[in-house]
């Protein structure tokens, strides 16, 4: 079963939006978000979305967006414990694809945006972000690629996700936007993040 929309939305984030959380305080949860979908963790299939940033400037360390799972439990639901975001990020200048994984604390892997990403024609770095599950002889795990044309491209392999499934679990898939840091003067300046061509793919169990 799959719901998915063609539809271009956007999301703009303003100074000192995050989903971030690194030891010993720093936990940031408050970046604007779109749901896609919401079910219990153990129907989850596959998620994609495309996507697009403005084109750099001096405004736009650590801009960033693109797609979230974001892990609830039980009926109260208590938002926030662990998540996983992938999609573009500035960083030193430059549109890389960020992964961060948040369990008890987040880590970070980047990899070249690549591909052909002409500014001129799209307004920005744009890309295709895909998570799906993956099962194999060793266990469960969520996959994350980047897609290019009929190519997925492996960015990486989580595998603690899937452990607590048959828990009262669910996800929450979500576009987001967020801008953590501002230059001096520029704080009230918005980021705005394009989407398009969302699909969320859930299984019957």
């Amino acid at each position: 079963m799959s719901a998915s929309s063609k539809t271009h939305f956007k999301i703009p984030a303003i100074a000192g939006t995050d989903i971030w959380r690194k030891p010993p305080t720093t936990n940031a949860f408050n970046a604007p978000t779109a749901c896609l979908g919401s079910k219990r963790l153990r129907n989850f299939q596959r998620a994609r979305i495309t996507f697009s940033l403005p084109p750099r400037s001096e405004l736009n360390k650590y801009d960033q967006g693109g797609l979230l799972l974001s892990l609830k439990r039980g009926d109260e639901k208590q938002e926030n414990s662990q998540w996983i975001k992938t999609g573009i990020e500035y960083y030193l200048d430059e549109p890389w694809v960020g992964t961060v994984c948040c369990d008890r604390w987040a880590d970070w892997s980047i990899t070249p945006l690549g591909g052909d990403n002409d500014e001129s024609q799209t307004g920005g770095p744009t890309a295709t972000i895909e998570l799906e599950r993956s099962e194999d002889e060793l266990g469960k795990s969520l996959w994350i690629y980047l897609v290019r044309g009929d190519k997925r491209i492996p960015l990486r392999e989580v595998n603690w996700i899937f452990a607590q499934e048959d828990e009262d679990v669910w996800v929450d898939v979500s576009a987001y936007a967020a801008r953590p840091l501002a230059k001096e003067g520029k704080e009230k300046e918005e980021l705005e993040v394009k989407f398009w061509d969302d699909e969320v793919v859930w299984r019957v169990v």
